[in-house]
């Protein structure tokens, strides 16, 4: 078994069942705890049946038979119809309808459904798209096979290390046993299996031996932790030999050699060369199983350094495809790249080597700069003097806050609007008396200079950091987070559970985010709003199993406000909710609290947040979550779009979803007024842990077959005002008007609600 595979029972593979109210079957994945739907024109029987009972071109986990010839695909969905040896003769991507008109045996595959979809019958294939829907229609067949794979990634082995930083080269040279192909196919997310994790003990132990390809490829670096670290997740998506060297180099068995020490530095040239080499595989398997019209090649024809002949790079082994990529410069290709998802600030301590195989499997880049100390602190890594005004505005918090033992990250001699509702203490969260409760006059929940720190900017979707301390400007990552992700669930819950807790009445208002939790026609939720409650039952909800907490309430020292007094997450011994949102103010330590205590990640706040701002945010969170964004992706979208919005970070793993997105990547829109009857649409995506770098896009703002490597902004389209109303009718996307963006309040709006 290759470390590609997962030694998954039957428990943990999709399951298929009958629809109660509506005709159809439900597919649920429980593995990634997520649900698809598709509809028939009647009730429908299943038969489970073996994966061998029909030619699938691909393997599929689980199948069942439906006795039908007709079914509604409830999204816009990419289709593709393959013979059973893979062969594409039919893709649609648009609107305009397609077929197969000779009888013969037929795979439908489904592209950027929640779990991978397949469909085969021996028939004619009619595929009908709609604004929101795809019918798919097999005249000559009187039932259809349906299959389906998880697109969950679970690492076969777990490998041990000792201390010794040659031993660690070793074990990370093992990461790419899990790529399931070393071809450019490998650029596809679920082409690229999780990688190995890593313990430490007393002696090297890779079980069932080593599994690395024979890629002819090795990465050379000095043997300390801030040289072997940044080239993990090179190694792993090269398939690649760390071994000791004494300057940093890549390096091929037929001699190439190329220096890892670029004008950019060691850490920034590792980095380049990812996504180098990442965006031409993506390019070059256009000649493989899915030849789409690729936006990025058409771009690439405009450049004289890209005029590769892609069908021979396609059949070429590894190796002599990465030395053809790198002839090319590195800033040729740079317009091409999708936006990359995580940069990863680890400090160099061998003890972080334990979440570098997390950090491979999202390829991310990692940097090993020192944060976290009193000379990296706010003012110091800001390159700001304190009393700088926006950063001072959106860090400080009210006179009657500060600790003179714990100070603000950011020392102020103003009282604050801001934060503070017009000079009403009230209207702050976390504002409330904290002796009310049993806490000691004079302590307060305020941060430390030795705890918050700036990380530096990096060029990518989100940035997360690992270490001691919370950095502002990037999420909180774990170990035990990530592991926790990787958890799998024997049984799939009927539901989706979330849990809206307010226990403040001066905030009942945010309460209105319980309606919009749920508010998706294909999944079935479990919408439980609490308020009021006592420190036990406080406890009983984060011990609880639900999927999602939404806590609205002050946060102090002492912990989450109750009815009865404050609830310390640190004395909670097993925390079952996989996710939460504490928008209290200075809910940092207790979000971290919960983490530790088994949650896999949560939004929380470092400073004073003014109840309405709060409220908004709220709002805005909670609907992107239910639109199918990680919590990385939501308050990325929130930080960039308003100042207050940096008072928030993600502790624990960044990419916990709650539910998938509708087609697979979570979308946002910019809208400018062009002329008196168009409108220029910026459309944008964000990648998640299904549809990670890799995935391509085709927008169904535009009517062509063209494709998009999916992350970030995918192109403009101009579009009549009544064709865009339309659409913003059809889908609920969060957008934003151009003129508003350089404005510091919120000015997110939501596609469903606007009139042009």
């Amino acid at each position: 078994m290759s470390d590609s595979e997962s030694p998954n029972g039957t428990a943990f593979h999709p399951q298929f069942e009958t629809l109660g109210q509506r005709r159809g079957l439900r597919v649920t994945d429980p593995v990634e705890d997520v649900q698809f739907s598709l509809f028939t024109p009647e009730h429908v029987s299943l038969t489970a049946c073996s994966t061998d009972a029909a030619p699938w071109c691909f393997p599929v986990d689980s199948a069942v038979r439906i006795p039908t010839n007709e079914l509604s695909i409830p999204l816009r969905v990419n289709v593709n119809v393959r013979t059973p040896d893979a062969t594409l003769v039919e893709s649609v991507a648009a609107k305009s309808p397609g077929s197969v008109d000779d009888v013969g045996a037929y795979v439908v595959e489904l592209s950027s459904t929640p779990m991978k979809l397949y469909l085969a019958a021996e028939s004619r294939v009619l595929v009908l798209p709609d604004d929101n829907s795809t019918e798919l229609v097999f005249p000559d067949a009187d039932a259809v096979h349906l299959g389906a794979r998880t697109r969950h990634k679970h690492p076969a082995r777990t490998l041990t290390t000792t201390r010794d930083p040659h031993d660690l080269m070793e074990v990370i040279s093992e990461f790419g046993a899990a790529l399931k192909t070393t071809s450019c196919e490998r650029s596809w997310p679920t082409l690229r299996g999780h990688p190995p994790v890593i313990e430490f003990g007393d002696e090297v132990e890779i079980p069932g031996g080593t599994r690395r390809p024979d890629t002819g490829v090795a990465i050379e670096v000095p043997p300390t932790p801030e040289k072997i670290f940044p080239v993990a997740p090179l190694a792993y998506y090269l398939g690649a030999e760390v071994r000791p060297g004494a300057s940093p180099r890549l390096v091929t068995a037929s001699g190439f050699s190329y220096d890892l020490t670029g004008a950019g530095g060691f850490e920034r040239t590792v980095g380049e060369v990812l996504k180098h080499v990442f965006t031409l595989d993506c390019l070059t398997r256009v000649e493989g199983y899915y030849p789409v019209d690729l936006h990025e090649r058409q771009r690439a024809a405009e450049i004289p350094s890209l005029d590769l002949e892609f069908a021979a790079l396609y059949e070429q082994p590894l190796a002599e495809q990465l030395e053809t990529y790198l002839s090319v410069p590195l800033e040729d290709v740079e317009p091409l790249r999708p936006e990359w998802r995580l940069t990863a600030d680890v400090v160099p301590e061998l003890e972080h080597a334990t979440v570098l195989p997390y950090l491979a499997d999202e390829l991310a880049i990692l940097r090993c700069a020192e944060y976290g100390t009193a000379t990296a602190s706010v003012e110091a890594t800001s390159g700001e003097p304190a009393s700088n005004g926006a950063v001072s505005d959106f860090c400080r918090s009210s006179p009657a806050e500060t600790s003179a033992a714990e100070p603000s990250p950011v020392v102020t001699d103003a009282a604050d609007d801001f934060v503070r509702g017009a000079g009403h203490t009230d209207a702050v969260r976390g504002a409330a008396d904290e002796t009310s409760f049993g806490a000691a006059p004079g302590r307060h929940n305020s941060v430390s200079q030795d705890d918050v720190f700036y990380v530096d900017d990096a060029d990518s979707a989100t940035q997360t950091y690992v270490g001691d301390g919370f950095p502002i400007g990037a999420n909180k990552s774990s170990r035990a987070s990530y592991e926790r992700q990787l958890t799998l669930r024997s049984n799939a819950p009927d539901r989706i559970s979330v849990t809206v807790v307010c226990n403040d009445g001066e905030m009942l208002e945010e309460l209105e985010v319980g309606n919009y939790y749920g508010m998706r026609d294909l999944l079935e939720f479990e919408v439980d709003i609490q308020q009021n409650l006592t420190r036990e039952e406080l406890r009983g909800v984060f011990e609880s199993g639900s999927d999602f907490v939404h806590y609205i309430g002050h946060v102090t020292a002492d912990g989450l406000q109750a009815s009865d007094g404050y609830l310390d997450a640190g004395t909670l011994d097993d925390v079952g909710v996989s996710a939460f949102f504490l928008n209290g103010c200075r809910s940092f330590r207790q979000g971290k609290r919960l983490v530790d205590a088994g949650a896999i990640g949560g939004i929380v706040t470092l400073e004073n947040i003014h109840n309405s701002i709060a409220t908004e945010i709220g709002h805005h969170i909670s609907r992107l979550l239910n639109a199918g964004w990680p919590l990385d992706g939501a308050l990325k979208l929130v930080k960039d779009d308003a100042l207050a919005g940096r008072h928030y970070l993600v502790v624990g793993d960044g990419s916990t979803e709650i539910v998938n997105a509708d087609g697979g990547t979570p979308n946002s829109l910019v809208i400018s007024a062009y002329d008196d009857d168009r409108y220029k649409v910026e459309f944008n995506t964000f990648p998640t842990q299904s549809f990670n770098l890799g995935t391509i896009d085709n927008p169904f703002l535009q009517e062509s077959d063209t494709h998009y490597l999916s992350s970030g902004k995918l192109d403009e389209f101009l579009l009549p005002t009544e064709e865009l109303q339309e659409f913003c009718a059809h889908y609920s996307l969060p957008l934003q008007f151009a003129s508003e963006l350089d404005e510091t309040t919120i000015s997110i709006r939501w596609s469903d609600e606007i009139e042009l």
